[in-house]
């Protein structure tokens, strides 16, 4: 077919068949020195598709690659994360429950290593293994206060507040004198001695029922106003429900609640007003106490645990009235870590020598009755003593 186009330029120019036949002949040939490509045959780049080369195909993966590993990182960042607010939440956790243990029992710095130990009478007697009450939200301690005493005793004041606190909210609980750390004599009471006695603050409100937080006692008259701090009333609602959240705790031991008969008859009346059990009442009835020949207790309860069962044979319930002769003879006992020796015969009721005849005063005899006829408040059915501690 080259071969005719020299043919075909020569014959274009003449008209006729022959001219007509050499011009078709000459389009339809390929150009000389063009390759020739099969019918149907796309060209190479054509069949390279911009995406399927394999320089894209490496490209496509080292990004695919990457962000797989961009993913993978995000979720171990993720994790980390989550593990760091994890340990954190539980480092707080621990610190929260530390914080509560400090306030509940006392911090190893605020207890004595010496295994806790109330030795005598509350009027004469010793204390070892005390632990310190501390302030914490629904309870705090009097400025210059001692505040030393029996584990079972700081723990019962604790929970008490607690209770009133979640009953009717707002609350604190002021709490005085407890113990000095070793116990023995208190400037300011008679008794106090050996880890047993805490006096605590009235719950005060104002003339429209707001409670109101005390830093000192306050004294009540007769009938439930403030002496020297005007519109201020006796809460009867929270004062009652620190006594019988006393009552009610078993773990606590609570043997007497020093107050004077004014406030006992407004608390008993209110327990009675609010139905509460005549079985609680009766016991409110018999703890609660203003003997005679004593301090007036009128701006404080004073609050007195019983003996821990294993200090029974150190641990003295009642307060005494040693004669002179005896100081001697006591004062051996108590170094010793146990009450003086006596016959058996002579005994009371408390296991208590009938020459120191318990009382219910710090240092004052009871009434004239013999110490063998003494009767627990427990069972007197609200009948009280003569004379109460400080």
């Amino acid at each position: 077919m080259p071969l005719l186009r020299p043919l075909s330029r020569r014959f274009l120019a003449s008209p006729g068949p022959v001219a007509a036949l050499l011009l078709a002949l000459s389009l339809a040939a390929p150009a000389q020195g063009a390759p020739s490509t099969p019918t149907g045959a796309q060209p190479a780049a054509a069949e390279q598709q911009p995406g399927k080369s394999p320089q894209n195909k490496r490209r496509a993966a080292r990004r695919s690659s990457a962000d797989g590993e961009g993913e993978a990182r995000a979720a171990r960042s993720t994790r980390s994360k989550e593990k760091a607010q994890e340990r954190a939440s539980k480092k707080r956790a621990a610190k929260r429950d530390d914080t509560s243990r400090a306030e509940r029992d006392g911090t190893a710095a605020d207890a004595d290593e010496r295994k806790p130990l109330s030795k005598g009478a509350p009027n004469r007697g010793r204390l070892t293994g005390a632990v310190r009450l501390r302030s914490s939200r629904h309870l705090k301690a009097r400025e210059g206060a001692r505040t030393w005493g029996l584990p079972v005793l700081v723990k019962t004041l604790r929970r008490a507040a607690f209770q009133v606190a979640k009953k009717h909210g707002d609350s604190a609980l002021l709490v005085g004198d407890l113990s000095a750390r070793t116990g023995g004599a208190l400037d300011g009471h008679n008794s106090h001695q050996t880890g047993r006695d805490a006096d605590v603050g009235f719950y005060v409100v104002n003339s429209k029922g707001k409670t109101l937080r005390m830093d000192r006692f306050v004294a009540f008259d007769d009938e439930g106003n403030a002496i020297g701090l005007p519109g201020a009333r006796f809460d009867d609602a929270r004062n009652w429900a620190l006594v019988q959240a006393l009552l009610e705790d078993r773990q606590a031991g609570v043997k007497y609640l020093f107050v004077t008969d004014a406030l006992r008859a407004r608390l008993l009346a209110h327990a009675a007003k609010k139905r509460v059990p005549a079985d609680l009442r009766a016991r409110a009835a018999a703890a609660m106490m203003s003997p005679r020949d004593a301090d007036l207790h009128n701006d404080h309860f004073h609050i007195r645990v019983m003996c821990p069962p294993s200090m029974r044979g150190a641990c003295i319930e009642e307060s005494l009235a040693r004669p002179a002769c005896a100081t001697d003879e006591a004062k051996q006992a108590l170094d010793s870590g146990a009450p003086a020796a006596t016959d058996a015969t002579d005994t009371d009721i408390y296991g208590v020598p009938s020459t120191a005849a318990p009382t219910v005063a710090d240092g004052a005899r009871a009434t004239a009755a013999p110490a063998a006829a003494i009767t627990p408040p427990a069972a007197a059915s609200g009948a009280r003593p003569t004379a109460a501690p400080r």
